[in-house]
């Protein structure tokens, strides 16, 4: 039985790439949150976004090939199943333009935080500084060993 559970944790990019990309004082605290919502199908959200900014090439020394980071993001977003991957709606940018009025947020920010407050989120995780300020109802979590530890607490 596919159990679903209420979204709990939004993603942005920038912890996805921390966990799979690099160093490990970055990727280690986000592992273990990623490996617990493998059991809780629906809890962790992200937007359609996310696959054009982790598919984007990279040129940083050392960056991983480009069709070794397609399968990583595939395998993660896609086909295990982990996320809710959300659309990019008319809806969603009509809200964005609405949500920009009053935070000052890029375009891809505000899309991942009105995809996060449509998607009925508790915590939108993120170490961009720009998403510190959250509507009520959704905490802003840095992708670090305390943020990841409080969020392992609510779903455990």
């Amino acid at each position: 039985m596919n159990v679903r559970h209420r979204p709990l944790v939004y993603f942005d990019a920038n912890p996805l790439m921390y966990a799979f990309e690099s160093r490990p004082e970055l990727s280690d605290p986000i592992r273990p949150l990623i490996q617990a919502l493998r059991a809780k199908p629906g809890a962790a959200v992200t937007s359609e976004l996310v696959l054009a900014e982790l598919l984007a090439p990279i040129k940083r020394p050392g960056a991983k090939p480009q069709n070794v980071r397609r399968r990583i993001y595939f395998d993660l977003l896609i086909w295990s199943r982990i996320f809710d991957l959300r659309p990019i709606t008319r809806d969603i940018l009509i809200e964005t333009a609405d949500l920009r009025r009053f935070i000052k947020l890029k375009l891809p920010d505000a899309i991942h935080m009105v995809t996060a407050i449509q998607a009925g989120c508790t915590f939108f995780l993120s170490n961009d500084d720009d998403t510190c300020r959250t509507p009520e109802g959704l905490r802003h979590v840095k992708p670090d060993a305390g943020g990841v530890q409080m969020i392992l607490g609510q779903i455990s």
